[in-house]
């Protein structure tokens, strides 16, 4: 298993007009690998996921494939939480490089913590 602490992301569409099935939207972050490899990752997100997996690992970068359902999820998260941490988890036969899970999410809160009051 492994964790990138997101310090920045940068967000971004696509469209091909070859190619109906091309990712449409991307997410890239960069951090600091609190486990593993990984210091950074690109995420695609697809109409169709294009893989049996969610991504796979090419020296330090994650490259994430998921789909396009996910992306409001992800880029939500990235938008209003703080601090947040991308989680993988890789296959233990390393002879295949396949990420079988991802996930991205924050670190402790508190409870109640509720989104900013802008009034205050």
């Amino acid at each position: 298993m492994g964790i990138l602490n997101v310090t920045e992301y940068t967000v971004g569409t696509n469209r091909s007009r070859t190619n109906s099935n091309a990712h449409r939207f991307f997410l890239s972050l960069k951090g600091r690998g609190e486990r593993g490899s990984v210091n950074s990752a690109i995420i695609y997100f697809w109409p169709s996921k294009p893989a049996d997996t969610v991504g796979y690992i090419t020296g330090s970068l994650f490259v994430g494939l998921l789909d396009d359902s996910d992306f409001q999820y992800w880029y939500d998260i990235l938008r209003s939480e703080k601090p947040v941490k991308l989680n993988y988890v890789e296959n233990r036969d390393t002879s295949i490089n396949k990420v079988w899970h991802v996930s991205i999410g924050t670190g402790d809160e508190g409870v109640g913590e509720g989104p900013e009051d802008p009034d205050s």
